[in-house]
């Protein structure tokens, strides 16, 4: 079992959203080096557009009946934003609108749940702050033996419209259906993880496929409905990553060298376990770093 999935089932989960971010070091300003990358019209607008698509607990989400975005990014952009002198404005956006929206500039950068990968390196640039990785959620009154992907043969399966590696991944498992002589997969997928789990809940599907912390945060807030597949089974991981356009590297390089401070003197840290994530810290704050270029 790896680091991530053990810190992640530790259950440290089930206190996080009501424990306040306390002993986070004073906040610091960044070198006149590091400020000097942020666009000009961003520092005149002393805000940064975020765009997020708000549905990614307990990274980025709003809260029943609330309007503020919370979760684990929502802090650490907070306090890199204030070490470059700047405020987080966050723009709601559909998942499989956030790149489009970069390249469009209807924000300076895009959260919310992103992977980087080399393919969509090819669009935009990347600034990487955290594992994760793909995992299957299904009704807890599934009897069904679902283990791992390879058991959805001729079964239906949703996720967000725009998650490449975890489709890459379904696209594949289906492929080894059909040439075991079993029915392909079924996949759906739709604008918002709301509705990609509404899928599930309504039993159109067997599966809904999203980021694991999401689906153990799920799982807890409501006891009993459902169970993640295989326990701790994992069809990918990958690089949670924020998006930027490729016109935009010395922001991407202001955000990056603000991070680093954030893990250096342990304020990276102490907000990932606030949320019950820490085991999904990097080693480093990288750029451009998917998970297949890395080692470990």
């Amino acid at each position: 079992m790896s680091t991530l999935i053990r810190h992640l089932r530790s259950g440290a989960l089930l206190l996080a959203a009501a424990v306040p971010l306390l002993g986070m070091a004073q906040t610091k300003t960044a070198g006149a080096d590091v400020l000097a990358m942020i666009p000009a019209e961003i520092k005149a607008r002393g805000a940064l557009r975020v765009g997020s698509q708000q549905t990614f607990p307990p990274i980025e989400f709003r809260e029943p009946g609330k309007a503020e975005v919370t979760g684990a990014s929502r802090d650490l952009l907070t306090e890199m934003a204030q070490r470059l002198g700047l405020k987080i404005e966050f723009v709601q956006a559909e998942y499989a609108a956030l790149i489009p929206g970069l390249e469009a500039d209807r924000f300076d950068m895009a959260s919310g749940g992103i992977s980087d990968t080399e393919e969509r390196e090819q669009k935009v640039d990347f600034v990487n702050y955290m594992f994760s990785g793909g995992s299957i959620l299904a009704l807890a009154a599934n009897k069904d033996k679902l283990d791992t992907i390879d058991d959805f043969c001729g079964k239906g399966v949703a996720t967000l419209l725009g998650s490449r590696v975890i489709m890459a991944q379904v696209e594949a498992a289906s492929e080894r259906c059909v040439k075991a002589g079993k029915a392909a997969i079924r996949a759906e997928q739709l604008p918002s993880a709301p509705d990609a789990r509404m899928q599930l809940d309504l039993k159109r599907v067997d599966g809904y496929l999203g980021d694991f912390p999401a689906l153990v945060y799920m799982s807890q807030q409501f006891p009993g409905r459902y169970r993640i597949v295989g326990g701790n089974y994992m069809l990918t991981q990958y690089i949670t990553s924020w998006a930027f356009a490729k016109n935009r590297a010395g922001l991407r390089d202001a955000v990056q060298k603000a991070m680093q401070s954030m893990l250096d003197d342990g304020t990276y840290q102490k907000a990932l376990d606030k949320w019950g994530v820490g085991g999904a810290a990097l080693p480093a704050i990288s750029v451009n770093l998917p998970a297949s270029k890395r080692t470990k």
